[in-house]
């Protein structure tokens, strides 16, 4: 596909998108419904669809409505990308601008104001409050794509000889400075899943902020470990590959079935955990990993779709869900166990300011490491925090 050709693309899935379909079931549609894209040109697609949805309200800003081809002539703009280049009438691209585009003329002399237009108005307040001097940089931060990141599964191989082994399957790669098992993935990240090094259980895809989070809480000897929220058990993988001694590892989550990866997973790991369809009624567990559903405030740039969604009822549900996981945790721990507690968010409500509320409240444990991590060029944004039993 040319690339005029793209740019209309992109015009018709954003007006799909915008009669209230969520955006992945859209570009599936799409791409039944026009098969003669290729891979390459889908991921071009996808890639500007989910720029402009990371910048959904300074696209409509600055391109002057609410349609797929608002959305475009802002982004375009934003880019510096001069628009008689991509509406030009050319075949199968976008008709040319009409006389009122052509005129239309938006401020953009302080680009910060018209960033901070893509965070949800309400959560604004919220925000600052959480980040103090840090809100601008993170506004700035989650307009733009994150690297494709990889966990180096260090029981098997080495960082450097992971890249070595990357590189045959034509995936490069670079050592992300962050934490010590972490790759950004420069080129090729299309043939990850596909790869030997994969299927050989050498790499997992893994954010490195995720990845250091998960370094927080050191496993003894023996010790039981229960991933209480496991879904498809990407925290507890990091940390038994990680882990510098044996244990056993259990696997719960509400919904049975997003467990279904886990034990494929594990295997080609080469590492080991049961997943449960019940908890224990008594406090047998050693550890428990507790990576709680959240806003996702710090991973927006991989879900820009989820800002968007989230509103103050979900925000509310979460931290009562957080609190509920947290209690719920603490009663299967034995005697000085600890919880590893962590979160995708940004938001003080969902972090410190929980764990704070919920010591003062129960009192039975107290923190013995607390990390939270800012969104930045090499990781999204994360808290962990490790609670032990008093």
């Amino acid at each position: 596909m040319q690339l005029n050709s793209i740019y209309q693309s992109v015009i018709e899935i954003l007006d799909m998108y915008l009669e209230g379909e969520k955006i992945n079931f859209v570009l599936k549609k799409w791409e039944v419904k026009n098969r003669y894209a290729g891979s390459s040109d889908r991921r071009k697609i996808r890639d500007i669809i989910f720029d402009i949805i990371r910048q959904k309200k300074s696209c409509e800003y600055v391109g002057g409505g609410l349609s797929g081809r608002n959305f475009l002539i802002g982004y375009l703009k934003l880019e510096g990308i001069e628009l008689e280049s991509v509406f030009n009438n050319s075949k199968f691209g976008p008709n040319e601008l009409t006389l009122d585009e052509r005129n239309l003329v938006v401020d953009v002399s302080n680009l910060l104001n018209i960033y901070e237009l893509d965070y949800p108005s309400w959560l604004i307040l919220i925000m600052r409050r959480s980040l103090t001097n840090k809100f601008d940089d993170v506004v700035k931060i989650l307009r733009n794509r994150s690297y494709v990141q990889l966990r180096v599964n260090v029981k098997k191989i080495t960082r450097l000889n992971a890249i070595i082994d990357l590189q045959k399957n034509n995936i490069e790669c670079e050592i992300n400075e962050l934490c010590t098992t972490a790759l950004n993935v420069l080129t090729g990240a299309q043939h990850i899943l596909t790869s030997s090094s994969f299927a050989n259980g050498f790499v997992e895809l893994q954010d490195a902020g995720s990845q250091l989070i998960s370094e927080l809480i050191k496993i003894n000897y023996d010790d039981k470990v229960l991933d209480m929220c496991a879904g498809a058990g990407g925290k507890s993988l990091a940390i038994a590959c990680g882990a510098k001694a044996d244990a056993t590892y259990f696997a719960w989550d509400v919904n049975y079935d997003r467990m279904k990866d886990i034990e494929d997973r594990a295997k080609r790991a080469g590492v080991n955990i049961k997943k449960v369809s019940k908890l224990s009624s008594t406090p047998i567990y050693n550890k428990i990993i507790i990576d709680a559903p959240c806003s996702g405030s710090g991973s927006w740039r991989r879900d820009p779709e989820g800002k968007w969604l989230l509103d103050q009822e979900k925000l509310e549900s979460y931290v009562k869900i957080q609190k509920e996981l947290i209690l719920k945790g603490l009663k299967l721990l034995s005697s000085k166990g600890q919880i590893l507690f962590i979160t995708c968010s940004l938001i003080d409500i969902e972090n410190n300011k929980l764990i704070e509320e919920l010591i003062s409240s129960v009192g039975t444990f107290k923190i013995i490491k607390e990390l939270s991590l800012i969104p930045s060029i090499i990781n999204d944004g994360f808290y962990g925090v490790v609670l032990e039993k008093i």
